[in-house]
C-alpha cells in the first residue's frame, strides 16, 4: 500500500470526515487521518510530505503547539498547515511564523485545495505506521546516536537471539541506553530489565548482591536476602562496569555461565539462572586480559556478540540532531516556548570535548533550555566552559615571529575583541561593557579588524 500524500491529525471526528471529504471531491486526493497521539508515535525526522493539524478545542491546540516546535526544533522536513476551526486564536496566531500555512476552517477551504493540487505528484507522507524491527530500532537508536545506525541489523540479531552481549564505552556514551533497547525488543521484553553497577557494590558483597544470601550467612545477614540474578527472572541482567570484578569473583561468574546454576551465600541449595546476561565496560578489556586483570576464558564468553559506543567527541554530527531532540524534551518539561537552537550555540555544543559524553550533554541542555526566556536557545545560554570552547586556542592569537610591533598590537587586540564578542553572544552591549569600551568605538575596532561579517552571521 503506497504512503499517503496528505495526512489529516485530529481528534474530532466530524471535522476529519468534514476534511476529507472536502479533499476527496475537490482534489480527488485521500487524506489519511490520525489522532494526535498516534501521529506523535509515528513521526521521525524521514517524515516528509503534507501534514494538516486541524484544531477544534484546547486540547488539539495544546498537541499542535508540541508538535510545531518538535518540528521546528528538529528541524524535519515536514510540511505543516494548521487548519484553525476555533477563530482567532492567539496560540495558533503565535504558531503562524513557525508553519508553513495557517488556515480558518472552513473559511479557507478553497485556499486548502489549492494547497494540495499544487504539492509535488511525487511526494508522499513518509511515517512508521507500519514498521519492521529495524525501522523501529532505527527510530530509538537516533535517540542515542544517528551514527551507529548502520549498526542496526547487529542489533535486531542481538535482540531475537538470547546470546550474552557485550558493550564498550566511556562512562555516559549510553550503554545502559543500549542494553535496555536490546532488551525491549527480544523475546523477553515483557520481563524484567535489571541493570547493576557492579562498581558501586563493596567488594565483600558482590557475591550477595548477585546471588543472594540466606540467613546468618555473615555477620549482618539478619534476613534472607534474593540477588539481582533470581529477582530479575527470566529478564535481562546488565552488569555495567564488569572490569571491576576481582579474579575471584570473575571465577565465581564464570561458573554461573558456563552451567547455569547458582547458590546463595551460606546456602547448599542450587538455583537456575533464567536471566540473559548482557555486561558492559568502560574500559577496553582486551588490555586488561594482557595484563592479568581480567580472565580471558571469561572474556570470551561474555563476548559472543559485541558494540561499541564512541566517545560524543569522536561523533561530532551526532551533537546537533541529539542536542535538539533533547531540546524538545526539556522544553515540554519545562514549558517553554522554544523553537530552534542558535547557530553559535550549534558550534560551540561542536567545539566541546564531551568528557561526560551524552550525560553530560543531557545536562547542559537541560540547563540551557531552563535559561531560555524566548524561542531561541542562545550561545549566552550555554555554561561558560561550553562557551568558551568557541576560543581559538591562546597559541592562535599569538603574533608571529617577525610581524611589527603594530601587527602584533592589532593581533592581540583583535584576539580580545573576538573573545569579548563570543562570550557575549555577539551581543555589542554587552561585549562594550565587558571591554570597558563605547559602542561606537567597538564598532569601529569590529569594522576594522573585520569583525562585522562574523557578527552579521551570528
Amino acid at each position: 500500500m503506497p504512503e499517503p500524500r496528505v495526512v489529516l491529525t485530529a481528534d474530532d471526528a466530524a471535522l476529519i470526515q468534514h476534511v476529507q471529504t472536502h479533499l476527496r471531491e475537490t482534489t480527488g486526493q485521500s487524506a489519511h487521518a490520525l489522532s494526535y497521539a498516534a501521529l506523535a508515535e509515528q513521526l521521525t525526522c524521514d517524515s516528509d510530505g503534507l501534514l494538516l493539524l486541524a484544531v477544534s478545542n484546547a486540547t488539539e491546540q495544546g498537541y499542535v503547539r508540541q508538535l510545531v516546535q518538535q518540528l521546528s526544533l528538529q528541524k524535519w522536513p515536514v510540511q505543516v498547515v494548521i487548519l484553525d476551526a476555533l477563530g482567532s486564536d492567539p496560540v495558533l496566531t503565535q504558531l503562524e511564523r513557525r508553519v508553513s500555512r495557517r488556515l480558518a476552517w472552513p473559511a479557507d477551504a478553497s485556499r486548502l485545495t489549492f494547497l494540495v493540487k499544487e504539492l509535488d505528484r511525487g511526494r508522499s507522507f513518509r511515517f512508521n505506521a507500519r514498521e519492521s524491527l529495524e525501522d523501529t530500532l532505527s527510530r530509538r537508536l537516533l535517540a542515542l546516536t544517528p551514527s551507529l545506525l548502520p549498526l542496526v541489523d547487529r542489533l535486531a540479531l542481538a535482540a531475537n537471539h538470547d546470546v550474552t552481549v557485550f558493550i564498550n564505552g566511556e562512562t555516559g556514551t549510553g550503554k545502559t541506553y543500549l542494553a535496555k533497547l536490546i532488551h525491549d525488543y527480544s523475546p523477553r521484553r515483557h520481563q524484567r530489565f535489571l541493570a547493576v553497577p557492579c562498581g558501586a557494590i563493596s567488594a565483600n558483597l558482590i557475591e550477595s548482591e548477585f546471588f543472594g544470601h540466606v540467613k546468618g550467612a555473615f555477620t549482618g545477614a539478619d534476613r534472607a536476602k534474593i540477588g539481582k540474578f533470581a529477582a530479575v527472572g527470566e529478564g535481562t541482567l546488565l552488569l555495567d562496569e564488569i572490569d571491576t570484578l576481582a579474579l575471584e569473583q570473575q571465577a565465581t561468574l564464570l561458573r554461573v555461565i558456563e552451567t547455569g546454576e547458582f547458590e546463595p551465600v551460606g546456602s547448599t541449595e542450587t538455583q537456575m539462572c533464567k536471566a540473559r546476561l548482557v555486561v558492559a565496560s568502560n574500559v577496553d578489556l582486551e588490555k586488561s586480559v594482557a595484563l592479568g586483570k581480567f580472565r580471558a576464558d571469561l572474556y570470551f564468553r561474555l563476548n559472543v556478540m559485541s558494540f561499541h559506543l564512541p566517545a560524543l567527541r569522536e561523533r561530532i554530527s551526532d551533537i546537533e540532531p541529539l542536542a535538539r531532540g533533547m531540546a524538545v524534551r526539556f522544553a515540554r518539561k519545562f514549558n517553554k516556548e522554544l523553537y530552534d537552537i542558535h547557530p553559535e550555540a550549534v558550534t560551540a555544543l561542536e567545539a566541546f570535548a564531551w568528557p561526560g559524553n551524552l550525560r553530560q550533554l543531557e545536562n547542559v541542555i537541560q540547563h540551557a533550555v531552563l535559561m531560555v526566556n524566548g524561542p531561541e536557545l542562545l550561545l549566552s545560554h550555554l555554561p561558560q566552559a561550553v562557551q568558551d570552547a568557541m576560543l581559538p586556542p591562546i597559541e592562535e592569537e599569538l603574533p608571529m615571529l617577525g610581524d611589527s610591533l603594530h601587527e602584533q598590537r592589532d593581533l592581540a587586540e583583535r584576539g580580545v575583541i573576538h573573545r569579548a564578542l563570543v562570550k557575549s553572544g555577539f551581543n555589542r552591549t554587552r561585549a562594550a561593557d565587558a571591554l570597558g569600551i563605547s559602542r561606537v568605538t567597538l564598532y569601529k575596532k569590529m569594522r576594522k579588524y573585520g569583525l562585522l561579517k562574523e557578527s552579521a552571521g551570528a
